[in-house]
């Protein structure tokens, strides 16, 4: 049976991320709050979480789970071939809501790649999240609590009960700041491509990349 804790997105408490961080450890599933909306994720070293989330979601398995990260170190540990415009954007917008997509290192295991070889990466601009990545050891293998189709939650009461009760562990964190998911942006070509508009406007990234930080 799942379990669900209040807990302070600015200053949330060590003893309920010390809790999550050994679900997440033990290959379990958790709910989470970040910046941009609701998230469900597991460690990425799990051998079993991934898999579930997939269950969970009912999401397609030609479109692989982004990874949250702590900095800008995991575009080079991650990825391979990262071209100077990522590091741009990871400067200008890093932590916050960017996923950048890079051709994938080998620390990537081949089932968390997308068919194309790549993976997603974002640094949350969050205090749950970034406590979560270090109490647990590493990466979290996440994407939006939702089912695939219904709109992703921008609150804890948007979170659909049956992904709650999927759950481990779930934080209830209230109101996201965004209540929109991140802009993901290829960073695999020559120049970055908008794959998702979401909560950075495409302006603004297209500028970054230019001109650096």
């Amino acid at each position: 049976m799942s379990k669900v804790f209040h807990i302070d997105p600015e200053n949330p408490s060590a003893e309920v991320i010390n809790l999550a961080a050994t679900v997440l450890r033990d290959g379990g599933i958790v709910v989470f709050p970040t910046e941009t909306v609701y998230g469900i994720g597991a460690a990425a070293h799990s051998c079993f979480g991934p898999h579930e989330i997939f269950d969970i979601k009912v999401r397609p398995l030609e479109k692989p789970l982004p990874w949250l990260v702590e900095d800008e170190d995991a575009l080079d540990t991650y990825g391979i071939e990262v071209p100077e415009y990522a590091h741009n954007l990871a400067k200008a917008f890093w932590p916050g809501a960017l996923t950048l997509v890079v051709k994938a290192s080998d620390v990537v295991g081949k089932d968390f790649r997308a068919d194309d070889g790549t993976v997603g990466l974002r640094s949350p601009d969050h205090e749950v999240v970034m406590e979560l990545i270090q109490a647990s050891g590493g990466p979290i293998i996440a994407t939006s609590a939702n089912t695939s189709g219904v709109p992703a939650p921008g609150d804890f009461d948007s979170v659909e009960e049956r992904i709650i009760a999927a759950a481990d562990v779930a934080l209830d964190g209230g109101e996201t700041e965004h209540r929109t998911p991140s802009t993901v942006v290829d960073c695999t070509g020559s120049e970055p491509a908008i794959i998702r508009e979401g909560a950075i406007p495409s302006e603004r990234i297209m500028e970054a990349a230019r001109v650096g930080v």
